[in-house]
């Protein structure tokens, strides 16, 4: 008997797992890099046979654009329901109203956190790990935390080993550097290797609507040491 409730119960997870995976994607709930931005509804017209799941999600996907002309959106857990009575043979009044939620697919806060890592390994591909960052500019569109994302922007590259400054500390060090190539300088103050790697590096960050781009610039220099751009 317990054989007979374990395959029952197996077979049924089974179904449920298939069902899953055919799932087209209206059904389905927002994925991780999808920000829902609202909801839509639609009333079809009479149609007696009804109409189907793609044909009211197509409905929906054309409200969604009318609605939100500057997204790229799409469609998450739709519901269709159908509302009819016949007389006879003859179907007098059959409606189909459905919903789902809105989702932009290029968000660009979730892209820029999603991306934000391999930028930086970009962008640092040729800074050795240890070395001291500032981060300087730090733009982002209408609506985003700018503070959120230097804070992020920390974390990272504190996780990979590169030692992180206050902006006006390195700006500090920097001028250090000046007054030793004029000669004039505290012997107890001068910047050595292990204290400024000899180079220092400031981070930019820039996010628009499409793209986030990293830029590392060699303090001393001037020159960008690394550039990367990821598209959403």
């Amino acid at each position: 008997m317990k054989k007979v409730l374990l395959t029952i119960v197996m077979s049924l997870m089974m179904c449920i797992g298939v069902y899953a995976q055919t799932q087209p994607d209206y059904m389905k709930t927002p994925k991780p890099n999808e920000k829902v931005i609202g909801s839509v509804s639609y009333k079809s017209s009479t149609k007696c046979d009804g109409w189907s799941n793609q044909e009211m999600y197509n409905n929906l996907l054309e409200k969604a654009k009318q609605d939100f002309p500057d997204k790229v959106v799409d469609i998450r857990e739709m519901s269709n329901e159908a509302h009819y009575s016949s007389s006879g043979k003859y179907c007098s009044y059959y409606y189909n109203t459905a919903v789902g939620k809105v989702v932009d697919l290029r968000d660009p806060e979730i892209h820029t956190y999603g991306n934000l890592s391999q930028a930086i390994n970009k962008a640092l591909r040729n800074v050795r790990e240890g070395s001291r960052l500032a981060i300087d500019q730090v733009t982002v569109i209408s609506g985003m935390d700018r503070e959120t994302l230097k804070d992020q922007l920390l974390d990272v590259l504190l996780e990979k080993g590169y030692r992180v400054v206050a902006k006006d500390y390195l700006e500090k060090l920097y001028d250090e550097i000046k007054d030793q190539g004029s000669g004039i300088y505290n012997d107890k103050t001068t910047v050595k290797e292990d204290n400024f790697s000899a180079v220092g590096y400031y981070i930019n960050v820039k996010v628009t609507e499409t793209s986030l781009r990293v830029q590392v610039v060699n303090v001393s220099t001037g020159e960008y040491e690394g550039n990367a751009t990821v598209n959403f």
